[in-house]
């Protein structure tokens, strides 16, 4: 039995293995440090810790303490082993002598005193405890009672090391999907910008050198643009960053959105086609919808061109009551009926301007408007 250890310096040492736990939000270590300090809690030798698997059929331990490496990564079914006595009676189990549990898993221990608590958050079981002591240490009430609250504490510390990772990885595909739209909505319509005009440098020599050298300067600017956008692109995948300075995102920030979407059109639209652009000088406008609707635009711009055919394009910014609302119209075949047709816009580009809009507060619909071509219409309060 325990007998050199008062209640108080139980107490003491409880709070101070609760303290430690509490402040780690990996799960793998703090698995790791749960069966360290319930080991040194109840002065044991060794220990596991099991998780019940997401099918709740068996545990399988996931951190031990001072035992045999195959211990980690084993399993037990409920009624097997220590784990798996605990598991199927959800209650603390006591025992003076390891060899004496019915199918014992682990050899060379039968001298053990061992014990084992279940691990319980709002009523269901998560886990498991397996502690155990050489001989002639014994264990009592009074370790099964202080591992009764610590595995209370464990559990609460369990549940929030689940919930950061799940935040994380939750975080982390939002981060993805965020670089996947931007990737879309810059460096792809970019590289279709490319296609066009490198398409065009031959009719443009045919009509004059000066004509072929202009389009192949163009084409520079393009590529060029591309490549400041994949970079600052890599720079975020390595970590936070505004080196963005030749983007366009960085050239709406500087020069407002007018000059961002004219400065987009010279680049990107065909030969055929011609963009009327009515924006204005709305100042007021909050940085974050400059670089939102250029990138709507130039989503809007390339659907209209690849898929519709369209041959003119208005872009226009006005007030209209509480709100601003922002539209791009074109004269293409408009969208088709059956998403799955060649000319409708690709999922993640709508999806992407949609996101956009409603990321900064607005609400877009994309429609086909009376003309016979697409309507994108975006709408966001005035500040």
């Amino acid at each position: 039995m325990n007998d050199d250890r008062t209640p108080m310096a139980d107490q003491d040492h409880l709070r101070e293995m609760i303290e430690v736990i509490s402040g780690e939000l990996e799960l793998r270590p703090l698995l790791t440090t749960i069966v360290q300090k319930a080991c040194e809690l109840l002065d044991a030798d060794r220990g596991s810790i099991g998780l019940v698997d997401p099918s709740g059929r068996f545990v399988r331990i996931e951190a031990v303490y001072k035992m045999p490496p195959e211990e980690l990564g084993s399993t037990a079914a409920s009624g097997e082993g220590l784990a798996g006595k605990v598991f199927r009676d959800r209650a603390p189990v006591l025992i003076e002598r390891y060899g004496d549990l019915t199918s014992p898993q682990l050899a060379g221990m039968d001298e053990d005193s061992v014990v084992g608590m279940p691990i319980i958050w709002r009523g269901d079981i998560m886990g498991t405890f397996g502690i155990g002591a050489d001989a002639p240490k014994r264990f009592g009430d009074n370790d099964l009672n202080m591992l009764e609250v610590f595995a209370r504490h464990a559990a609460i510390a369990i549940n929030n090391a689940r919930s950061y990772e799940k935040e994380q990885k939750y975080a982390s595909l939002r981060e993805r999907q965020r670089l996947a739209h931007d990737l879309h909505d810059s460096v792809s319509q970019l590289i279709f910008s490319l296609s066009l005009v490198a398409q065009s440098i031959g009719p443009g020599f045919e009509k004059s050198t000066e004509e072929g050298e202009t389009r192949i300067a163009r084409l520079r600017d393009i590529a060029s643009l591309a490549q400041n956008e994949m970079k600052a692109l890599l720079v975020e995948l390595k970590g936070p960053s505004e080196d963005d300075d030749g983007t366009m995102a960085a050239f709406a920030r500087r020069n407002g959105l007018a000059a961002a979407v004219k400065r987009h059109c010279d680049l990107a639209t065909p030969d055929h086609a011609k963009v009327t652009i009515d924006i204005g000088n709305n100042e007021s406008i909050a940085t974050e919808w400059n670089e939102a609707l250029l990138r709507i635009t130039q989503e809007a711009l390339a659907n209209a061109f690849r898929h519709g055919g369209a041959q003119k394009v208005s872009v226009s910014l006005h007030r209209q009551g509480k709100d601003y609302v922002y539209r791009i119209i074109d004269d293409g075949c408009g969208m088709a009926a059956d998403p799955s047709e060649p000319r409708a816009s690709s999922n993640i580009g709508v999806d992407s301007m949609r996101a956009r809009a409603n990321a900064a507060g607005g609400s877009m619909k994309i429609e086909n408007s009376k003309s016979g071509g697409v309507c994108v219409e975006v709408r966001f309060p005035l500040p």
